[in-house]
This record gives structure tokens, C-alpha cells and sequence, in this order.
């Protein structure tokens, strides 16, 4: 058995399915993806019920998965009533053209209403956080770190959600000195061009967002021995 963390797979169907080969993935082992299912890739819907079939998948909620969550009751409503989808609000609107958000929404509107409720129930008891033990290390998987809580003597029960999705992470930010963190969030080309493609090892801290959806790499941390996996994004390279 081993146990394994990805994160922002944005719709990158065909490298996760790839990854999942190439590290051997079986129903004995346990994979915990830091946050971002859906939105950007070409993806998001099938994706998300590949994930939803394997009970051994775990999904630790992003800012991404947030929004999905939060909108699927509205585009229930939007099957019946179309016109419903005008009047969601601003947020909503900022989700679907300037996040990504617009093939995640067409994807689950084609779905059938069965289905949709599926989704919607599955995304209804989201988790923010683990915390793991793996052998004598502790281990916590979080989407984005901790925002303006990075302090000595915090808590991850104190930190409010909007902290734990949103925020951008420094590449040290992990206060807890005893407790090696796993981010995603920020694609680590963003950190420099040297980091293009690779996971980060910070202070404590792994990120492992290596942007397969802006034509970088998909990357995956194997926690009992920490040992790195890639696959190569079909993606266009985006600057």
C-alpha cells in the first residue's frame, strides 16, 4: 500500500490516467488530490467522475472545486430554467469567463439530472485539509497553505476556508515546525523558470502544482519514501 498526493488536475484527463499507470495505482493504495478537479482542461466532468468511482480518491477541496460545489444547485435549476443562469450573480459570471469555468458548466449541463445530483451530493461534504502520520512523519495536504495564518502556534482547525483555497504561498509559508506540508494552487513555474515542471521542496513544504494544464508537467509525491513522479502535459506551453 502506498499513499499519494497530486493536485490542480483542471480537466487533465489523459496525463492523470497516465500518471495513474505509471505509479501503479491499485485499490490498495490511497491518492489524495490537493484541490482543483475541474475548470481550464479539456476534462473537468469526466475527470471528476473517474475520481468519483474510486473510493480510494480523495479530494481535498480548491478554490476551483469550491466554485463547482457552490454553483451545481444553480445549474440544476439552469437544465429547467435557462434563463435562471443570468441572474446567478457576479461570481458566478467571474467563475465561468475568467476562471476556467465555462467547459466545466457545458460539460455537467450535458449531463443527465441523475447524474447531476450525483456530482452535487458528492461535492456537498467537502474536506479542506488532511492531516496524516506515515510511519514517524506528519504530513498535512492542504490546497493552498495558510494564508495570513502562517504564524507560530496556529492550528489548522482555526484557519478559516477562504485561507486554506485561496491565498498565494510563499515557497517556506509552513508554520508548523514538526508537520511537512503538500500544496497545490500556484504552479511552480510561477515561483521562477527554474522550478518550471517540478515539485518545489520548500521549507517543510512540498509544491506540487506543476502546471500540466499550461503545457508544463503533471507531478505526484509518493509520501512513504517521498519519491517524485511526471507525466508530460498534451497541453499548449503558456507563458
Amino acid at each position: 500500500m502506498a499513499t499519494y498526493v497530486i493536485s490542480d488536475l483542471h480537466g487533465c484527463l489523459e496525463e492523470f490516467e497516465a500518471m495513474l499507470h505509471k505509479i501503479k495505482f491499485s485499490e490498495y493504495d490511497e491518492l489524495y488530490i490537493a484541490g482543483d478537479i475541474c475548470d481550464r482542461g479539456r476534462y473537468p466532468i469526466p475527470l471528476l467522475r473517474l475520481i468519483m468511482s474510486h473510493s480510494n480518491m480523495h479530494i481535498i477541496f480548491g478554490n476551483h472545486d469550491e466554485w463547482l460545489a457552490k454553483y451545481a444547485g444553480d445549474m440544476i435549476t439552469g437544465k429547467s430554467k435557462p434563463s435562471h443562469l443570468y441572474y446567478v450573480g457576479l461570481d458566478f459570471m467571474t467563475w465561468i469567463h475568467y476562471n476556467g469555468g465555462l467547459i466545466t458548466m457545458d460539460q455537467f449541463m450535458d449531463l443527465e439530472l441523475p447524474v447531476c445530483y450525483d456530482i452535487q451530493e458528492y461535492l456537498s461534504n467537502p474536506i479542506y485539509y488532511k492531516e496524516l502520520k506515515i510511519g514517524k512523519k506528519h504530513w498535512l495536504i492542504v490546497h493552498a497553505g495558510v494564508g495570513s495564518y502562517c504564524r507560530a502556534g496556529v492550528h489548522i482547525s482555526e484557519v478559516p476556508v477562504n485561507e486554506l483555497i485561496w491565498p498565494h504561498i510563499g515557497l517556506h509559508d509552513n508554520p508548523f515546525p514538526d508537520t511537512t506540508m503538500v500544496v497545490g494552487h500556484m504552479p511552480t513555474f510561477l515561483y521562477g523558470e527554474q522550478y518550471a515542471g517540478k515539485i518545489i521542496h520548500g521549507r517543510n513544504l512540498y509544491h506540487i502544482d506543476c502546471g500540466c494544464v499550461f503545457g508544463r508537467r503533471l507531478g505526484c509525491l509518493r509520501l512513504e519514501d517521498e519519491q517524485e513522479f511526471y507525466v508530460d502535459s498534451t497541453y499548449p506551453y503558456v507563458e
